[in-house]
């Protein structure tokens, strides 16, 4: 194997690792995105994790023992990968006023639930640091004369309770997950087209030398 060869290997093994890494991201923030994101959106993301992890693995194994068919399958796989990155990016974009409508509709619901079973907003309002549907101000509007504990830093309510409503708080959430997958997506389409070139390279020369060891 020549020093070409050996430094393609490297370059590949290095990319497969930040690979790797990429498709959990894509599958953790799948896992973020839960009931906060359309289904299509979240198989997608689901979808493409695994494929980018599955790929991975199977690039290192093919490299390190210098397989024929399993190089080639790696390489296959990140076609399929690049197209599937190329199908997210320009397939399922939302825009952020689509985001902000989803999120709305997704905060009105647990607002309907507040008021028949108090507690309900309390997982948004402290993991999105808001309070009432769309201010503090309606806790008053239906008669709850007290803010939830969820409406204050840490639960504190000797500390100043969170101003910004859900709505607005959950909207801005979201539209940052949906940039950062997105962002995270091209970064997978950059690095699918430098280990397709390099993954047939290597399929090139381990045949060569599988003929020539042969003869």
């Amino acid at each position: 194997m020549g020093c070409t060869s050996g430094c393609v290997k490297c370059f590949l093994n290095t990319l497969n690792t930040l690979n790797a890494l990429s498709g959990l991201l894509l599958i953790a923030i799948a896992t973020l995105a839960l009931s906060k994101a359309p289904l299509a959106y979240i198989v997608f993301l689901y979808g493409l994790g695994g494929v980018i992890f599955v790929s991975a693995i199977l690039g290192c194994c093919g490299i390190c023992q210098e397989n024929v068919c399993m190089t080639a399958t790696y390489g296959c796989l990140l076609v399929g990968q690049l197209i599937f990155s190329l199908l997210g990016t320009f397939g399922f974009k939302f825009s952020d006023e689509y985001i902000k409508e989803f999120a709305t509709e997704e905060v009105h619901l647990k607002w309907n639930e507040e008021q028949v079973a108090p507690g309900a907003m309390d997982v948004y309002q402290t993991l999105y640091e808001c309070c009432g549907r769309d201010s503090p101000d309606d806790y008053v509007a239906i008669g709850r004369p007290h803010l939830p504990r969820s409406c204050y830093p840490e639960q504190n309510t000797l500390s100043i309770h969170y101003q910004d409503g859900c709505v607005q708080k959950t909207g801005e959430s979201f539209i940052t997950l949906f940039s950062f997958a997105n962002d995270t997506n091209w970064i997978s389409v950059i690095i699918s087209v430098l280990m397709i070139i390099g993954a047939f390279y290597l399929v090139g020369r381990f045949r060569k030398q599988r003929i020539r060891y042969s003869y």
